[in-house]
């Protein structure tokens, strides 16, 4: 009976020793000073991952005390096998969290990919952070990258499965997106989905746009279709906020996809179709600036995309919905939200810093050599940057080194984001 115990013993002392490695995550990366995270991103980490540490460890000495002392009953041996089988399963969800940070956190050792990854950490924040009290107190997040076509993000507050919510932001990019640098808007979309969540207008988005349609006298379904939608059209016009033209740029070259996809309506989906994304960005641009390159961009994009391609359900459909783009974008530019002490999205930004007029000066600094981004914050000056590659003024192989030194230099200021 003795040895029964025993047995239960150490594999309560194992599971304890197993339980310690949730405080090892610092140690185990190991990032190098100039690659490391920023001392706020490391301690909100390790104060998450000390709870978990605490609670279980709390929990194993809390069974073993109670229950090891009675371990010749074969009833009090079965209530500690089960409860370190609980603990068992709780720890691996626990390091669920963990490994997520691991992978998060060991690309940063490799220098080229570290060295982008806090510049694009340091470009989300500053898409993230506006003058408003629910954004002025965001954590930084990270930027990791994964396989796959698009971007994704993980909210703050979002839960592991262990039940413990997600410290800071992280958003996922294709390794793709590293070699086209200049589309790096999806950051910014990313950073839009965080930054309507803390300003509570995820909700507040499709009532503005169902009402606004119906008054313009919508149909029901495009009226549902644009509600739905709108989870993912509200990040697109917050890219927009931010770098304009470079927004509309980059939705007309990641959603060039075959017909088929362009023009498909998924009666769940809250991805608005390629063709009509596209259609939304060049009205915004029409909006804030008149007539401009994305006229021309429109009439190739419908071109490109007849709806007679489209099934006839499905082209009805976006018929409809493309006569109501414009309802779309008054009610983004327009709409007075409670949540923004009544004021509209736009006073969140400055749309001037990223008009084409302005975008265009400083692109013609470029002609002597010296590309001057003074004065600019960093997602102006990646609209900068997509405007060089409209002009084509230097091969892709030469932007993506000057966006690599730029990255790399934007990275070296995360300190400042503690």
């Amino acid at each position: 009976m003795r040895e029964r115990g025993e047995a239960l013993r150490r594999r309560a002392r194992s599971l304890e020793y197993r339980v310690r490695g949730l405080a090892s995550l610092r140690q185990l990366v190991g990032l190098s000073p100039e690659r490391d995270i920023t001392a706020r991103q490391w301690s909100v980490l390790e104060v998450q991952l000390n709870a978990a540490l605490a609670q279980l460890t709390s929990r194993i000495k809390m069974a073993t005390d109670r229950l090891l002392p009675d371990a010749a009953d074969p009833r009090a041996r079965r209530r500690l096998n089960g409860a370190l089988g609980r603990i068992e399963l709780d720890m691996s969800r626990a390091f669920t969290f963990f490994d997520t940070y691991m992978d998060v956190l060991t690309q940063r050792k490799s220098r080229a990919l570290g060295a982008v990854l806090s510049g694009c950490d340091v470009l989300a924040y500053h898409a993230m952070r506006r003058r408003h009290p629910a954004l002025l107190t965001i954590e930084p997040p990270l930027v990791f990258c994964d396989r796959g076509f698009g971007a994704a993000i993980v909210r703050e507050s979002v839960t592991f499965p262990d039940g413990s919510p997600n410290p800071m932001p992280l958003i996922q990019i294709p390794y793709s997106r590293l070699r086209e640098k200049y589309n790096l808007t999806s950051v910014l979309h990313e950073a839009g989905h965080q930054a309507l969540t803390r300003l509570r207008l995820v909700a507040r988005l499709p009532d503005a746009m169902r009402a606004a349609l119906d008054k313009a006298g919508a149909p029901a379904p495009v009226r549902d279709l644009y509600a739905l939608w709108a989870f993912e059209i509200g990040p697109d016009f917050w890219g927009f906020c931010l770098s304009g033209v470079a927004e509309a740029a980059s939705v007309r070259d990641l959603f060039a996809l075959q017909p088929a996809h362009a023009l498909r309506i998924g009666v769940t989906d809250p991805h608005p179709p390629p063709y009509l994304r596209a259609l939304l960005t060049f009205d915004w641009c029409r909006r804030a600036w008149g007539r401009g390159p994305w006229d021309l961009w429109e009439r190739e994009w419908n071109t490109l995309y007849p709806l007679q391609l489209a099934p006839p359900e499905t082209r009805k459909l976006l018929m409809h919905a493309r006569r109501f783009v414009p309802v779309v974008g008054d009610t983004l530019f327009n709409h007075r939200f409670r949540e923004l002490d009544n004021r509209v999205i736009l006073d969140l930004f400055d749309l001037s810093a990223v008009s084409p007029a302005t975008v265009g000066r400083v692109v013609a600094t470029a002609r002597s050599g010296v590309l001057d981004l003074r004065g600019l914050n960093p997602c102006a000056q990646l609209a900068v940057f997509s405007e060089l590659r409209a002009r084509q003024t230097m091969s892709e192989e030469r932007l993506d080194r000057i966006m690599t030194e730029w990255l790399s230099r934007l990275g070296t200021t995360r300190t400042s984001l503690n």
